[in-house]
């Protein structure tokens, strides 16, 4: 360790390896999305900036992995966890870990990817505070009846993130095929469904840096857009975010900056810097939105702590925000110390 890197601190680069997590995916896909991958480039980043950084793998046993920490003497954690003991349920659980031996670490808290990883209870909270979602229920076993909503309907994992368990037989328009995917989650994901009704429009996701204080307020990056080029392809589906041989892999591409008007972009930043001081989002985030054939918004979904490897959407927002890939990484360690011990 040079001296100046030991001035700048020391930064563990802690991940979880998503490879081991989901042995049911292609194993060339599954190298591809690798957090292993993103600690490197983030550890290469961090040290770009002066840090002496280094990938910290979390484990099987995490006593095993406070005393290695407390041995590397890092006074910081870049947070990567996204699947403790193999689970995306157990995300929370790595910062609270990190916030019990009183390490500053990046992105967002325990509670906040609590609430968010319940799909049901986040769009639960974006009702209590007025932001427009599709409207949905939570199913626990197949339905017996008419749902109450209005057909085509969207089925997804209630607790999954990365569009794990989307698929365009997520897309249904009768009971018959609602019956039929509820049942393949509980079967293949053992989990319950979120119903929620389908909105057409064009696709847009917004990424928020800040920590909602007043010296590092939220800040909303330019927005892309899913540009849907086939009408066969109508979801943006596990297949289309990560498997190069399907076919909507290719004809599902972001474009960002979006395309749209003034008026639609300040709605977009808006609703954005709402949804992060509503869920008190720290370090950064993105906010997924759909918009109707009469042109009001929707969001789908809030996701704490989004992929930041070099090529996935956080990063070319920032790019085009002017902010390099180190520049992305750097201001997230200075968010997340900015903090401090939680």
């Amino acid at each position: 360790m040079n001296a100046v890197a030991a001035a700048v601190g020391r930064v563990a680069v802690l991940y979880t390896s998503v490879f081991e997590a989901i042995k049911d995916v292609k194993e060339e896909n599954r190298e591809d999305m690798d957090l292993a991958l993103s600690a490197k480039a983030v550890a290469d980043a961090l040290r770009s900036g002066g840090y002496d950084a280094w990938p910290h793998a979390f484990g099987k046993d995490p006593g095993e992995l406070v005393a290695a920490l407390r041995a590397s003497g890092a006074d910081a954690i870049f947070n990567l966890s996204e699947c403790p003991q193999l689970s995306p349920e157990k995300e929370l659980h790595a910062c609270a870990l990190l916030e019990l031996l009183r390490i500053p670490y990046t992105g967002n808290g325990p509670l906040t990817l609590g609430i968010c990883n319940s799909k049901a209870l986040a769009k639960q909270l974006l009702i209590a505070n007025g932001i427009p979602t599709p409207r949905f229920r939570h199913f626990t076993d197949e339905p017996g009846e008419d749902p109450g909503l209005s057909f085509p309907l969207v089925v997804k994992p209630a607790n999954e993130d990365g569009s794990a368990g989307i698929t365009e037989d997520s897309f249904v328009t009768d009971l018959a095929g609602l019956r039929r995917q509820v049942r393949w989650l509980r079967e293949g994901f053992r989990q319950d469904a979120l119903v929620e009704e389908y909105v057409g429009g064009r696709e847009f996701n917004v990424g928020v840096l800040g920590n909602g204080t007043e010296t590092d307020p939220h800040r909303s990056l330019p927005p892309a857009e899913l540009v849907y080029r086939n009408p066969r392809w109508r979801l943006c589906t596990y297949e289309s975010k990560w498997d190069v041989t399907h076919p909507s892999y290719a004809e599902i591409a972001p474009v960002c900056p979006a395309q749209v008007p003034a008026g639609l972009l300040s709605r977009l930043s808006e609703i954005t810097l709402r949804c992060a001081r509503i869920f008190r989002l720290t370090g950064y985030a993105r906010v997924d939105f759909r918009e109707n054939d009469a042109g009001e918004l929707f969001v789908l979904e809030v996701n704490p702590n989004p992929d930041i490897s070099p090529d996935a959407g956080m990063a070319r927002a920032a790019r085009a925000a002017g902010l390099s890939y180190a520049d992305l990484v750097l201001e997230i360690l200075r968010l997340g110390r900015a903090l401090g011990a939680r």
